[in-house]
């Protein structure tokens, strides 16, 4: 068939509506009886079909398709050609305008084909109307009919006679083209009548289904292919008024097989057994719009269908086995087109579309219908038509073609499970088939290169699993599915994080997600482009790891910070590591003993189409020549001052750039007339940019992004046979600077452009041939199929080495456990925790130490952040403490970056400000609150004094005492007390270990002070009944009260602070992280930042991280939080440690940090409310150093404590609603203040809660830890209510019981 466009089908319906949609009950019986035996139709799944058209053209010439191409003469060559592709079907017409004359038959033109065809035992579909009738004949009389039926009937008999093997028949090929061509005039006929085209139709069915009945007449078994074109037909996007009738035309081309079928105008007599086998002719130009202009193929229009998709349209709608029944591509590009083909056939059938085979046509080249004198070429063999007289109508085997067609059997020999009798069987294990699971950082609908070419011919031997980076999506998380091409799935994961890559929050959501696809059952084998979503490992059970290093993506733009991290763990991890050119296999072939190097190399079947220079991609019809040309990503590698300067020095030269701009900004693009940004283009028209260009561009800048690579580019140039100019790009000079032109200078560069444009033909003859010397040497299937080896080899050496292991290891076993996957790095001691305790360990410890913190600062819960120009820290901390060392570890971190003051710590209740503590400055409030808190307090006294009848009270805490010793009611660690105050405490009012808080506070303070602020107050901070917790953790924070201050500061205000930490210090710029920063030039071991514990293994000595690093260790240093920490070590600790960790009782707070476009909106650093605010206490960050603030600005800190007994009332945005509500009703904030900024920190452990059970669940777990050389250290881990000066002692005190502890202890080998 000739492609034209069925312009004029009539139809009436939608695709699949009424009877249509589905066949009737008996049509679908008979469907299921003969789709039994469809398997054993044909030959061969690959055919070939010549072009047998017996028409009269239009210029009323009589044609002999077959007689033009000589193929009547040359069957026996043509047959022979056809066994080293293993073709055994044919498709042949008999023609009968060539073999009826007025009544008689003469059947000898077929002679030579059936003698061929018996010689070499091939199968023939013979086509017995190929558009030709005899002269003689009216086609629309019921003469017609009858003598078409008794033509069959002559014909099949006489084929039955002479054919080794059964032929199968296709009766008129192409009913609706055939109708419409006569309609149209395109075929000259004789006496048309009525509505030429729909009449004409209805008449070819009429003898097609007489002349069935007559052939089974003969032979009850034969088998029948009913081919028609298959076709797409759209309106414009800018014309919608056209889609009815788009529709009914692309409707028209199922009406053929309806009315042989009988469901559409059954009167015709069709029924299902007519519809037997289904032909659909394909062509490059089948798919267009209405109004004539093509959707076509090589320049990948959008709106085209693929094939694979238009094939289950008819399987589904008819039930029949399907053959591609013609298919070809005119020109350049037949190889590829017949690879696509493959590839959608493979689709098809993986959909479960019944295609028996697809069906080359034609085979053999053939002239125009119209113009004998123009070839088409569209054969795989063209035809020598100039040659001398002895060799004219030579065959020619294309060679493109060829190397296409033999991908393309490849690929349907390795992937359809169904060979044909005398094909090998196909390599393929069906559900056994290893699985290669691939994370890619390239997303596979970019930029076409390495990742695609390779898996794509990969997917031959595994099936294909392609996993890309995380997508944000708010509505939650999901996996988006695709399969672009046979035996690859593309997964695109869609979580609710905005976070980009495979970031360690993106973990939990990607583990899910991927069980949903990751079956136990099936071998597997791991392959990674980025050492990023090497955490994902954990999930697989991998017989072996593969690292393709494509790029060194650390060296790119904004790499993620773990890159090189994460490499050295794969590379640890990795079975085998591909690099691609020879600059970066160097710079991994010492870190790894299994590196091959496998540069770019490159598709010539799909390249070959630039050499021809027609073929022109149409955005090039408004660029003039000389065009200069690059394709590829534009990014940080490409030297845009370079492209800018060649633009001004040759101005009439049009520079063409395509490709996609990311990683910079586009307006730093150069902008000249004669540049021109042509953006993202499918790598199927690439050969159609190549074949409009003059020079070919690499005009990468030379930087550290472009140290290592090697353009797939340079070699698909080659193919192009086009002169290429590069900058001094290492393995482009390497490989091939032999043929292209290496400029170290922009001045070098441009005039290397010159040069290119001013050779000689000859010139461009010897490089082409050189390019041609370089390509045949590579090409991607050959690259595959070494990798395919080398994977192999390594699960061979790796199965054996695993039989033969050790007998600690199962017998049967292939993959290896986690410790395996991920070896471990030795060192002397591991911290958990950058906090200050962490950060203080690992100051006083030695080189050989590791500090690891999930976040990416140091600092642990004492960070800062900075938002909008204010500075916020995870709650309000200060510096104060009596300590001798920590007063000079304040000067070694800090120098003179800190800011001393006195402090203003206030409470606000009964609508008043008084100094804190509470109980010593009574003065503001209510008298009656006054008087019950002096009264409670003289009552709790006394109380105190009648109980001490056999000792003597000491005089400081006799009534009308001077000792300035007052502390704070709130135990909330932020008032402690001096060592006097201290011992006075021990000796007078030393807690009673079985006595609860609350009982506890009435008995110091007395029943006002209790009521008042107190109770309230520690009921609101530690969300759990007061009489739930116990007294212990009391010392050194409540001394006995002070009657002569407590009536002092009834009686009059309270002048200035109290306290030994009356006076504080902060840092001046950069918050409390500055402090917690200034360890880090003081650290001599090393800092992993960004390294979540994933598991601690105490029996292995072993930590492992969430990114798959594992680190093992002589003694660990713990700062995480308690109960964390044994839920790292899982089930190695025994069910009692689990249960003394779970009985742990924390308090969480929720920070809503706030800043106010206002300064100065108060002079107070800390206010308590005891009373109905959602916060507990506000810390005023604003005050605490002007560094804090922005110019115009005032930030504040509201503390929020919640817990399981006590949640938060509310989240989000409503919850700084709140917040912000309270402090405009409190005095804090005005109405009318402006919010600059406001965010949420949420600190999960902020205080330990003193239960009961606290202190005997610590110590147990302490001891078992201890035993396992795991050392507790900080106020999470020992689970004390430390602050954090006293954190800055815990870490000195581990690192002293760490080298007190080491000469006892023997070495752990990981």
């Amino acid at each position: 068939m000739h492609s034209c466009q069925l312009a004029i089908f009539p139809a009436k319906r939608l695709m699949f509506t009424g009877s249509a949609q589905h066949v009737a009950s008996s049509e679908r019986a008979y469907a299921r009886t003969m789709n039994k035996h469809s398997k054993d139709i044909f030959l061969s799944y690959w055919q070939a079909g010549y072009e047998g058209a017996d028409h009269i053209n239009k210029a009323n010439r009589s044609l002999s398709m077959n007689e033009l191409t000589r193929h009547t003469h040359q069957a026996r060559g043509d047959y022979l050609l056809l066994d080293k592709f293993g073709i055994k079907t044919v498709r042949e017409s008999v023609g009968w305008r060539l073999v009826e004359k007025s009544g008689h038959f003469d059947f000898s033109s077929l002679k030579s084909r059936v003698h061929a065809a018996n010689e070499f035992g091939l199968q023939i579909i013979w086509t017995l109307c190929h558009y030709g009738w005899p002269d003689d004949i009216d086609v629309f009389s019921r003469t017609f009919i009858d003598r078409f039926a008794a033509y069959c009937e002559r014909t099949v008999r006489h084929l039955d006679s002479v054919s080794d093997i059964a032929p199968v028949y296709s009766l008129i090929n192409e009913i609706s083209f055939l109708s419409w061509a006569v309609a149209q005039g395109y075929f000259p006929c004789p006496n048309p009548e009525g509505n030429g085209s729909s009449d004409l139709k209805r008449q070819l069915v009429r003898a097609t289904l007489k002349s069935c009945e007559a052939i089974w007449q003969i032979n009850p078994a034969a088998r029948f292919l009913q081919c028609e074109p298959l076709i797409h037909v759209i309106a414009p996007a800018d014309r919608p008024d056209l889609a009815a009738k788009a529709l009914t035309h692309r409707e028209a081309q199922f009406e053929a097989w309806d009315m042989l079928c009988g469901t559409k105008e059954p009167e015709l007599g069709g029924g299902p057994r007519f519809l037997d086998l289904i032909g659909v002719n394909y062509y490059h130009g089948n798919q267009w719009e209405i109004d004539g202009n093509r959707l076509w193929w090589h320049l990948d229009h959008p709106a085209r269908i693929p094939l694979h998709g238009l094939l289950a349209e008819v399987h589904q709608r008819y039930q029949r086995p399907l053959l591609l029944a013609e298919t070809s591509h005119v020109g350049s590009g037949r190889g590829a087109w017949i690879r696509e083909v493959a590839q959608q056939a493979v689709l098809a059938k993986h959909n479960d579309v019944d295609l028996l085979g697809i069906c080359i046509y034609p085979i053999v080249d053939r002239p125009d219908w119209d113009d004998p004198l123009k070839w088409h070429k569209s054969g795989l063999w063209e035809v020598d038509i100039e040659g001398k007289k002895e060799n004219r109508y030579a065959r020619v085997l294309s060679k493109p073609y060829a190397a296409g067609l033999h991908d393309a059997q490849r690929l349907t020999r390795n992937l359809l499970n169904r060979p044909y009798p005398g094909e090998p069987l196909p390599n393929i294990q069906g559900a056994t088939m290893t699985v290669l699971i691939v994370f890619s950082h390239l997303r596979w609908d970019f930029v076409y290169q390495r990742p695609q070419h390779l898996l794509s011919r990969l997917a031959e031997n595994y099936k294909i699993i392609f996993i890309e980076e995380p997508i944000f999506c708010e509505q939650g998380s999901f996996l988006e599915s695709s399969v672009p091409l046979p035996n690859i799935t593309v997964l695109k994961p869609h979580t609710p994080l905005p976070v980009a890559g495979f970031h360690d929050e993106q973990l939990p959501y990607l583990i899910e997600l991927m069980k949903q696809f990751v079956a136990t059952d099936e071998e597997q084998i791991a392959w990674f482009y980025t050492p990023m979503a090497l955490p994902l490992l954990q999930q697989l059970h991998p017989a072996l790891v593969v690292y393709d290093c494509m790029d060194e993506l650390a060296a790119f733009k904004n790499p993620p910070r773990q890159m090189l991290q994460r490499e050295r763990a794969l590379l640890k991890v990795a079975d085998l590591v591909f690099t691609g050119g020879p600059s970066l296999y160097r710079a991994k072939r010492d870190r790894h003993p299994n590196v091959h190097c496998f540069p770019s190399s490159v598709d010539v079947v799909h390249f070959e189409q630039a050499l021809d220079r027609s073929n022109v991609h149409p955005a090039h019809e408004t660029i003039p020549g000389p065009r200069l040309g690059y394709y590829g990503v534009i990014d940080e590698r490409i030297d845009i001052d370079l492209i800018a300067r060649i633009s001004d020095a040759h101005p009439e030269w049009q520079i063409v750039l395509v490709g996609p701009v990311v990683k910079i900004d586009p307006a730093t693009l150069p902008q000249r007339h004669n540049i021109h940004y042509l953006g993202q283009q499918p790598y199927k028209v690439l050969p159609q940019f190549l074949a409009g260009w003059d020079i070919c561009l690499l005009p990468f800048a030379l930087n550290e992004s472009t140290r290592f690579i090697s353009p797939t580019k340079t070699l698909e140039y080659m193919a192009a046979e086009l002169p290429i100019v590069s900058t001094s790009i290492s393995d482009v000079q390497e490989l091939y600077g032999e043929v292209v032109s290496i400029a170290a200078s922009p001045a070098e560069f441009i005039n290397a452009c010159e040069t290119a444009l001013r050779q000689t033909a000859a010139e461009h003859r010897q490089k082409a041939i050189k390019m041609r010397q370089i390509i045949l040497a590579t090409s991607w299937n050959t690259t595959a199929e070494e990798m395919v080896e080398r994977m192999e080899s390594a699960t061979a050496r790796k199965k054996t080495s695993h039989a033969s292991s050790a007998s600690s290891m199962r017998a049967d076993r292939v993959h290896p456990d986690a410790s395996e996957l991920f070896p471990a790095e030795k060192r002397k001691c591991v911290i958990i925790g950058a906090g200050p305790t962490g950060l203080s360990a690992a100051y006083h410890l030695d080189e050989d130490t590791l500090l690891l913190d999930k976040n990416p600062t140091v600092g642990g819960w004492c960070r800062s952040i900075v938002v909008d120009g204010f500075t916020f820290d995870h709650a309000g901390h200060i510096m104060f403490s009596n300590d001798a060392y920590v007063q000079k570890l304040y000067t070694i971190l800090l120098g003179n970056n800190v800011h001393w003051q006195n402090r203003e710590a206030w409470v606000y209740s009964k609508g008043v400000h008084t100094r804190y503590p509470f109980q010593g400055a009574l003065y503001g409030l209510p008298p009656d609150v006054i008087k019950e808190c002096i009264v409670g307090a003289v009552q709790a006294r006394y109380g105190i004094l009648k109980e001490s009848e056999t000792g003597t009270v000491p005089a400081d805490c006799a009534l009308g005492s001077t000792s300035s010793e007052l502390s704070d009611c709130c135990a909330d660690g932020a008032v402690p007390v001096s060592g006097k105050a201290r011992a006075r405490q021990d000796r007078v009012a030393a807690p009673d270990q079985s006595e609860n808080f609350e009982a506890f506070i009435h008995r110091m303070w007395g029943a006002g002070i209790a009521k008042h602020f107190a109770i309230p107050y520690n009921k609101k901070l530690w969300t759990v009944p007061l009489a739930e917790m116990e007294t212990s953790w009391l010392g050194g924070r409540v001394p006995l009260p002070d009657l002569d201050e407590i009536i002092e500061g009834a009686l009059q205000p309270v002048a200035k602070p109290m306290g030994p930490n009356a006076r504080f210090g902060y840092p001046l710029r950069g918050g409390f992280q500055a402090m917690m920063s200034g360890f880090l030039p003081h650290i001599k071991g090393d800092i992993e930042l960004d390294a979540d514990v994933a598991s601690i293994s105490p029996e292995q000595h072993r930590v492992e991280l969430k990114d798959g690093r594992c680190f093992g260790y002589e003694n660990l240093i713990s700062t995480m939080p308690l109960p964390e920490l044994i839920r790292a070590i899982g089930d190695e600790a025994p069910s009692q440690i689990k249960d003394a960790a779970a009985a742990l009782r924390r308090v969480s707070v929720r920070c809503v940090n706030l800043g106010i476009g206002r300064e100065n909106i108060t002079d107070k650093h800390w206010i308590y409310y005891p009373e109905e605010t959602i916060f507990h206490r506000i810390f005023v960050q604003g005050n605490a150093s002007p560094g804090c603030n922005p110019p115009g600005g005032f930030g504040l800190t509201c503390e929020i404590s919640y817990s399981p007994t006590k949640p938060l009332p509310c989240e989000g945005q409503e919850l700084i609603d709140r917040c912000i509500a309270d402090c405009i009703r409190v005095g804090i904030l005005r109405a009318d203040d402006r919010i600059i900024a406001a965010n949420l920190v949420d600190m999960p452990y902020a205080y330990v809660v003193y239960d009961h059970a606290r202190s005997r669940s610590v110590e147990t777990i302490k001891n078992w830890l201890l035993e396992r050389d795991i050392i507790l250290a900080g106020r999470y881990s020992e689970w004390e209510y430390y602050n954090s000066d006293h954190a800055f002692l815990a870490g000195k005190k581990a690192a002293a019981l760490l080298r007190e502890l080491a000469p006892q202890k023997q070495v752990h080998v990981i």
